[in-house]
């Protein structure tokens, strides 16, 4: 079972506020942001993000905690970028979810749009921007993350095509940002994503009324930070900077960056992807 939803309105193409600038010598908000060669031999990804998974999932579904709890074994894998988004879609049921965020409801109903459907439903994951199957469904999940999951260990499976590296550094974090040799240039937002590494939390009322979900990476915010420079040279990173209070604000404990082709009124497939968890976080359990 799914819970699905026609919209009132698919008139989502205004969905974010597009802002910021392209990146090369900007300033957006107190983020410095710059093109620099200088970093490229400083650092490279210990981890190359495969897949991004976004999770759009209801306290208020029935169906949806077999998904997120999917999504709890995804979490640890490294070459998986999951994040959780709860939607406002059912709070009309009798609970209200206290993680969603409408920003995530009109994320969703924006992919919809891009590939022309008029529904739009729970659980579901969008993986890399494009593809997208029930949340829950094991074998689906499986077939679609198999050639990026450690135990497949496919060396010549590609990851994707821009590298994110993220780097504590005093205060902040500095984010290098750098194309493959395979890369093309092309339109592409940078996002912030904050998220709490793990929740759980008791349901009063409504379809899972008595149940305690546990969830991870519950994204807390999308923040466009800018737009990847077309110019950028292959192995060459763009660097940003992040101050802790940015990065993880209203006590989340990780964050992510996304870079996706498109803008955030339009988003299409994902070009990379990199987390930040803090260490005070990565040993919280999961019920």
């Amino acid at each position: 079972m799914l819970r699905q939803l026609l919209p009132r309105s698919l008139n989502a193409a205004s969905v974010f506020r597009k802002f910021g600038k392209t990146i090369g010598g900007s300033v957006i908000g107190s983020l410095l942001v710059i093109a620099s060669p200088a970093v490229a031999q400083q650092s490279q990804p210990k981890h190359a993000a495969r897949a991004v998974v976004e999770l759009f999932t209801s306290q208020g579904c029935a169906a949806c905690p077999p998904a997120d709890a999917l999504m709890c074994d995804y979490a640890f894998d490294s070459g998986i970028v999951v994040l959780t988004m709860p939607v406002t879609c059912w709070d009309y049921l009798g609970w209200r979810d206290t993680l969603a965020n409408e920003k995530f409801t009109k994320r969703q109903r924006t992919y919809a749009k891009m590939r022309g459907e008029r529904r739009i439903y729970t659980p579901q994951a969008v993986i890399n921007g494009d593809a997208h199957l029930l949340g829950s469904d094991v074998v689906a999940m499986r077939k679609a993350l198999a050639p990026i999951t450690p135990a497949a260990a496919i060396a010549s499976t590609p990851a994707l095509p821009l590298a994110i590296d993220i780097i504590p550094e005093g205060e902040g974090f500095r984010v290098n940002i750098t194309p493959s040799m395979a890369s093309s240039p092309e339109n592409a937002s940078i996002i912030l994503a904050p998220f709490y590494r793990a929740q759980t939390v008791a349901i009063g009322s409504g379809e899972n009324k008595g149940s305690i979900l546990s969830y991870m990476n519950v994204v807390r915010d999308l923040v466009p930070l800018g737009t990847m420079p077309t110019t950028a040279a292959p192995n060459t990173p763009v660097t940003l900077s992040l101050q802790n209070i940015e990065a993880m604000p209203d006590n989340t404990d990780g964050f992510a960056i996304l870079v996706q082709s498109g803008s955030t009124a339009t988003p299409g497939r994902m070009l990379g992807a990199a987390t930040f968890v803090s260490a005070r976080a990565q040993s919280l359990p999961i019920n």
